[in-house]
Order: C-alpha cells, then structure tokens, then sequence
C-alpha cells in the first residue's frame, strides 16, 4: 500500500513537473512588437514559431520564413526571403557584423552591454536582470527608455546561436516613437559609450 501511495506521488509530481516546465519561458524582445517566448530549442509567439538545433534556426517569424544556420565564424541563410551572413567574432566580448534579413547590422555585447546597430537605428543597452534597457537613436530621434528582454541564460549557448538570438531580439523591437530630432545625437551618443568605458574599467572588465 505504501510503494502504491509513493508511486502515485512521484507519478504525481512529474506531471506536475511537466505541465510546469511546459508554461515556463523567457520573453525575447519587445512584446510590443510581438510576444516572442522561448522555451529550451522553441520560439513561439502569436505568429511566430521557431525551432533551434545544434547549428540552426527555422520556422517562421512573424508568418515570414526564417531559415538560418551558424557555425563558430559565420551565420547565414534567409530571413523574410531576404539574405542574412553575419561574421562572428569572440573574446572579450562578442561582435556580430553584417547583415540580417537585409538589414545591417553591427553588435557588440560583453554581458554587461551591449551597442551598435540593427536596421536603421543605434543602441546603448546596460543588462539589468532578464532585460536590457537604455537608448535608442533612429534617425536623429532618440528615445531613452527601450527595454528588451534578452534572458542571462542566452550567454551559456553557442556563439552562432547567440548571435541570431540576439539578433532577432533586437528586430523584435517596436518601431521608433516619432519624436524630435537631437541636435546633437552623435556627441550623446559619444558620451554615453564614454560612460560605458568608465563604468567598465570602474568593474575591472
């Protein structure tokens, strides 16, 4: 009687462990651009579901085909039926440089920050907790207060994946509000890599 009451409560614990594990996931992006989950190797999202392999991405991105695949050098394929090769490059930091789904792209992300650009906008983004949050330029109009989710756990993946997890995090980032133009958007810009500098060396990175 005992082993059939231990047996139904480990029964009853795993499926229960299950259906948790099956809800669980981390937000990537903006949702309000579309409400990307990722769950282990899967991408979901109102119009999105992607699978990730050892060295691949594929499914669909908002319904548009994505077909990716990676090694410790290079990530190319089609995204939106549009080419994408990005060259990666590691050692202190990660860059990632080239272009995705048509778009350029230009990143570098060291775990604390990172910057560069995607598309036609420039980003300074610090890491706080789950999320990455701070500027965006697109154009001549800054905006100061763009959060994208991008888990900490991304960091322990292959490098080709990263890459293309980051990449798409960043796509999946609302359009620019329509704002002023600053004047001097490049000296503010300036300024803030500086401070990143400075905090950096302030951590001992």
């Amino acid at each position: 009687m005992k082993r059939t009451l231990c047996s139904s409560l480990v029964l009853s614990l795993l499926a229960t462990g299950c259906a948790t594990t099956g809800v669980q996931g981390s937000a990537l992006g903006d949702a309000a651009e579309e409400s990307l989950l990722l769950r282990g190797d899967a991408i979901t999202g109102p119009t999105s579901t992607l699978s990730i392999s050892d060295n691949s991405m594929h499914g669909r991105y908002r319904r548009h085909p994505v077909a990716l695949q990676w090694d410790y050098q290079l990530l190319t394929g089609s995204v939106a039926q549009q080419g994408t090769r990005l060259e990666l490059a590691e050692g202190d930091d990660t860059r990632v440089w080239g272009t995705f789904g048509g778009q350029p792209v230009d990143l570098t992300e060291d775990g604390t920050w990172l910057h560069g650009r995607v598309g036609g906008c420039a980003y300074l983004l610090k890491r706080e907790a789950e999320t990455l949050s701070g500027v965006r330029e697109c154009g001549g109009a800054r905006e100061s207060d763009i959060v994208v989710a991008f888990p900490s756990a991304i960091h322990s993946r292959p490098l080709g994946e990263r890459a293309a997890l980051m990449t798409l995090a960043l796509v999946n980032v609302r359009a620019p509000a329509v704002t002023t133009p600053v004047a001097v958007s490049t000296g503010v810009f300036t300024d803030l890599r500086n401070a990143q500098g400075m905090s950096s060396c302030k951590k001992g990175y």
